[in-house]
């Protein structure tokens, strides 16, 4: 049975669909699935601004007004999506499937998951008619995994105004189970982002012998 209650009420499901979307970056071709994005914001009475140094590598910009009381606040995420290509899945990557509590396919992290939140909660905003003291942006962009020629580095250079005054963004972010051995560790873990420490003040990979070594190897043996 159809489900028509409004789809920021399932974000799930709106993940969904956005992972069925082949964004694979190279070569992006983030079109289809910004122009759907695009349509929930229309048909819930948003208007949007699409902005694009190449018209099948889009960005989507839109806005909630505020009440002029603060600085705006930014809402940004990529739907652009790494290869699948030589890997092997248990599920088909672009099909968003739930299997056992779980939505399985690329993207899923990063980041279509937040793009979903995000949505989710803008279009909410909007149909509580939430007066927030600053206004909300949303920016939905292409080509974030290959440099961002297309994206954000295209929009801060060529349309820098509609983001005027933002003091604050909530943008990409980690903290997931990662498996490692035979272990799962759930600590907040993003190799790439130092800001995600430990109490200490140190990555917890630093407390294995191996990586302060160099050697991943002996740090999986450790771990696992």
């Amino acid at each position: 049975m159809e489900n028509h209650s409004p789809i920021h009420t399932r974000p799930a499901e709106l993940l969904q669909r956005l992972i069925q979307f082949d964004t694979t970056n190279p070569p992006g071709n983030e079109a289809a699935c910004i122009q759907y994005i695009r349509g929930l914001l229309t048909n819930a009475g948003i208007d949007s601004t699409i902005l694009a140094k190449d018209p099948n590598r889009p960005n989507l910009v839109a806005r909630i007004k505020g009440q002029g009381m603060t600085n705006p606040i930014l809402l940004y995420g990529h739907v652009d999506v790494v290869t699948t290509e030589n890997q092997q899945w248990e599920h088909p990557p672009f099909e968003g499937k739930l299997v056992d509590g779980f939505i399985w396919g690329r993207g899923a992290l990063d980041m279509k998951g937040g793009v979903a939140m995000m949505v989710a909660a803008f279009l909410r905003a909007h149909a509580e008619g939430v007066q927030p003291p600053g206004d909300i942006i949303l920016a939905i962009v292409s080509d974030e995994e290959v440099g961002g020629d297309f994206g954000t580095k295209y929009l801060v250079q060529e349309h820098a105004e509609l983001f005027k005054d933002v003091r604050y963004a909530l943008g990409e972010f980690g903290g997931f189970t990662l498996q490692i051995g035979k272990k799962r560790d759930r600590r907040e873990t993003n190799l790439l982002d130092e800001s995600n420490r430990t109490r200490a003040g140190r990555s917890w990979f630093d407390t294995c012998a191996g990586w302060r070594d160099g050697n991943a190897g002996r740090c999986v043996e450790e771990i696992g």
